[in-house]
């Protein structure tokens, strides 16, 4: 790490575990999206309510996570959209969303743990 970077916040790194884009391991499309289901299993909901247009908060704070990993193991927007029926500009979204509420919010960041731990 070079003298002028600056260290994202420990809180991140505990969201997102290895990044994948930092060299870490990237999953297989299948892998990431098994990965995925589970984390949302594991939350108390079914993929069907993820891919569903219902938009609770806790389906929607669900599809955030989702977004933020699949983009974490190199899915593009376009990609992340069309698995969960929704278009590029909302996983966008999604994906910005989510990276504030893990540094603003600690019950956010929990349950992102939560979901990765899956």
């Amino acid at each position: 790490m070079k003298a002028n970077e600056t260290i994202p916040s420990e809180s991140f790194y505990l969201a997102v575990g290895t990044l994948a884009h930092e060299g870490g391991y990237r999953m297989t499309e299948d892998e990431a999206l098994q990965r995925a289901q589970r984390g949302v299993t594991r939350l108390g909901l079914t993929w069907e309510q993820i891919v569903s247009p219902v938009r609770l908060r806790p389906l929607v704070d669900a599809r955030k996570m989702v977004s933020f990993f699949l983009r974490d193991q190199g899915w593009t927007y376009k990609d992340i959209g069309k698995v969960m029926n929704r278009d590029h500009a909302t996983a966008v979204h999604h994906v910005r969303s989510l990276f504030w509420l893990i540094e603003t919010e600690e019950h956010m960041s929990r349950k992102y743990n939560e979901f990765l731990s899956a």
